[in-house]
């Protein structure tokens, strides 16, 4: 008989579905069903590149998401004609700014090309050599504040356009931070990014009290979708989103929302025009794709998609709640993305495995399955964390299996 490791994907999800679950409804279709969507193949199997099941969540380093199919069909009905870029981003901008209930809006290379072009538009503007000039800001406007809290390195997408960022970590200190060389200030809301002392409206006011602008990255604030106009209508005034999260676009892709001017202002600087940020260019299939995702979006039943989401993580506790020591939790969300979430905890000595080694064995096994350490993730927690929201049909069983094999092996 082969061993756990030895088996394909189609083997290890017949063997899961065949054997009963405690608790666990086995409602997600048929047995074939299952292992396909969970099979190897296709041209990373021809490349000899590994894939993995994704019990993480959008990670870049992964490849983001996963798109519908509505999203796949329109980028490759989108890829049998040529087109004038600008064109299609006027009309395809305008549809977003109609659909999201925003001023101005266009599709970026993903959200960090969304806060570059931010800059760009709070430094040079729109004026042609100025945008030449860039990074070099002699002349223009060279600062941004921003919390310390807020730091992390992401903000190169600020810095490569040559502006200083200046730490703040009070509303007062804000205040004092803005004068006459202040571009803008900015602001992050992120899971990573959660130990700052001043929110979103106090620090829009701030801002706008001085006659600046405010610049939000709220790359993975979706769900809720609310968020797309939520934080333009509270007066931010660039607001940049990831498409490859889960918005469930294309991972090159991304989203600049706001204020119609500040909106053409940074569009100027864009690809194809002949600026810095010409370097992060965005297809016209990742345009139409864009849209396609707003679109499915707008119409999705969030609330079912977090109740499916909660049932797959409801079967990996229910496959474990007999193994003794092992206690699991659903941890609170303290930022905006409410991804559901579900941490597996376990006395270590008593089980003969530690969590480093749990987390090794189960990225390196077969199928290679990517948890996260909840003691590294931010804010901390403890034990395997499982995100569900990029977990496939029958994938939750895959993972149950792995784990409860695992903390079992020395038993």
């Amino acid at each position: 008989m082969k061993s756990y490791k030895q088996l394909t994907r189609r083997e290890l999800v017949q063997t899961v579905c065949a054997a009963p679950l405690a608790g666990a409804s086995l409602a997600l279709g048929s047995e074939a069903a299952l292992a396909a969507t969970v099979q190897t193949g296709g041209i990373y199997e021809r490349l000899g590149v590994k894939t993995y099941i994704n019990a993480y969540g959008t990670l870049t380093v992964l490849g983001g998401t996963l798109m519908p199919a509505q999203v796949v069909q329109a980028m490759e009905e989108a890829s049998h004609n040529f087109v004038k870029i600008h064109d299609l981003q006027d009309k395809v901008g305008k549809r977003l700014a109609e659909l999201i209930g925003v001023e101005g809006a266009f599709v970026t290379a993903g959200a960090s090309d969304a806060l570059c072009l931010a800059t760009c538009a709070v430094t040079a503007g729109d004026d042609p050599a100025r945008m030449a000039q860039l990074p070099d800001l002699t002349g223009m406007k060279s600062e941004i504040v921003i919390q310390k809290g807020h730091r992390s390195g992401f903000d190169h997408a600020f810095r490569m356009v040559g502006v200083k960022l200046i730490n703040v970590e009070t509303a007062d200190e804000a205040r004092r931070a803005i004068n006459s060389n202040t571009a803008a200030v900015a602001f992050v809301l992120s899971h990573n990014n959660l130990e700052y002392k001043v929110d979103l409206e106090t620090m829009i006011g701030i801002a706008h009290a001085a006659n600046v602008p405010l610049i939000l990255d709220a790359a993975a604030e979706v769900p809720p979708v609310e968020n797309l106009s939520k934080f333009v209508k509270q007066g931010a005034d660039l607001v940049a989103f990831s498409g490859g999260k889960n918005l469930r676009g294309p991972q090159c892709a991304g989203l600049l929302l706001g204020q119609s001017d500040l909106v053409k202002k940074a569009y100027a600087n864009h690809s194809p025009n002949d600026y810095l940020p010409r370097i992060a260019k965005v297809g016209k299939e990742e345009i139409v794709g864009m849209l396609a995702a707003v679109e499915l979006d707008l119409r999705k039943d969030w609330d079912a998609e977090r109740k499916e989401c909660r049932a797959k993580l409801d079967h990996i506790a229910d496959h474990l709640k007999a193994i003794p020591t092992v206690v699991t939790e659903y941890p609170t969300n303290d930022d905006f993305s409410h991804s559901p979430r579900l941490t597996i905890q376990w006395d270590e000595q008593k089980l003969g495995i530690s969590l480093a080694e749990m987390m090794t064995e189960l990225e390196n096994g077969e199928p290679g399955i990517v948890a996260t350490d909840m003691t590294k993730y931010k804010p901390h927690w403890k034990g395997v964390g499982i995100f569900a929201n990029n977990l496939q049909p029958g994938e939750e069983l895959v993972v149950a299996a792995r784990v409860k094999q695992l903390l079992l092996r020395k038993g």
